[in-house]
């Protein structure tokens, strides 16, 4: 739901099928339908089913914007459509949040909760990272396909999600928690430009 998990990104925008107008606006256009109440008709529903209150019919006009809250409207009458506007309004949740409920999501329209416990889903980061190695064997680092790595690392990535889901683990916590554990394992004056493991330093 785009005011819960509002976008960062385009690629995130086009999940609802807009795009970002700068970093705190969400846009989408809509053509316009047969009449007014088929547009504010299918407006509203993308508006309700992403968290926000449906626009009024007897305030909505095709000739001047139409504003209330985070939400406005504006007519582009010599191009027949409608371009909506919405403010980030809220503190979204963070983009592991939005990440992982993209996946949720995508999970259950096929039902495969079934399948992913949390022994499946850390064999499948390591199958994944394996294949992500599998592209640089025998090959010079700049030689390898980089859409193919990007495709690789995003199946990490998303057992990695899945898998903090499974287990209730807050990814940014436990991220942090290692972060300041190895700050304590390496300070910077012994281990600063030195890649020997902490026990050596």
């Amino acid at each position: 739901m785009l005011r819960d998990y509002f976008p960062n990104t385009n690629k995130g925008a086009e999940l609802y099928g807009g795009f970002l107008h700068h970093e705190n606006c969400f846009c989408r256009i809509f053509d316009l339908k047969g009449s007014l109440n088929e547009s504010l008709l299918e407006i509203n529903n993308f508006l309700e089913e992403n968290g926000y209150p449906p626009s009024l019919l007897e305030e909505f006009n095709e000739t001047y914007n139409y504003e209330y809250g985070p939400v406005s409207i504006s007519p582009h009458g010599y191009q027949e459509q409608f371009v909506v506007f919405i403010k980030r309004d809220v503190v979204a949740k963070s983009q592991m949040d939005f990440l992982t409920n993209e996946l949720i999501k995508f999970r259950d329209e096929r039902d495969w909760n079934q399948f992913h416990n949390a022994k499946d889903l850390s064999i499948a980061i390591s199958i994944e990272a394996n294949e992500l190695l599998e592209l640089f064997l025998w090959k010079s680092p700049e030689d390898v396909n980089e859409e193919k790595i990007k495709e690789e690392l995003a199946d990490v990535f998303t057992y990695s999600l899945l898998l903090s889901e499974k287990l209730n683990f807050n990814i940014e916590e436990i991220i942090l928690e290692k972060i300041n554990r190895n700050a304590k394992k390496y300070p910077i004056d012994k281990s600063k430009g030195n890649a020997k493991k902490y026990n050596e330093l």
